[in-house]
């Protein structure tokens, strides 16, 4: 089975990019485009990784990570941050996020991370 991500993430450039450099790679990928899509997108999906915008409408990313921890084996999902701003590894760490990266993204570099935070080596089969 594909690990399965989830992007959350009001930028429809950054979810069209990842989406298709990480499903290139067999990983399935589903999207929100805030916070609160994003919690109903956990409990329904049950997400092995959670890549994270910290600047949405509706639900910031530190928002949704307090209300992520309040889910049943919610506070077990790996995050990853995306952010403009290149100060606040201090505050991810604090918050257990697995990593971040400062926007423009980097497909390759972030795959790179989802695979070092999941453990996986070699190719993902079909």
């Amino acid at each position: 089975m594909s690990p399965r991500i989830l992007i959350i993430d009001d930028d429809r450039l950054n979810i069209t990019l990842l989406k298709f450099s990480l499903k290139e790679k067999r990983f399935e990928v589903t999207t929100a485009g805030d916070g609160i899509e994003g919690l109903q997108a956990v409990a329904a999906e049950r997400p092995d990784l959670i890549i994270l915008d910290v600047q949405m409408p509706n639900m910031s990313g530190f928002e949704f990570m307090s209300e992520l921890k309040s889910l049943p084996g919610g506070a077990n999902i790996p995050v990853i941050m995306l952010t403009a701003n290149e100060n606040m590894q201090d505050i991810f760490f604090s918050e257990g996020v697995k990593g971040y990266f400062v926007k423009p993204i980097n497909p390759p570099l972030i795959e790179a991370k989802i695979r070092q935070v999941l453990g996986i080596t070699g190719d993902i089969l079909p």
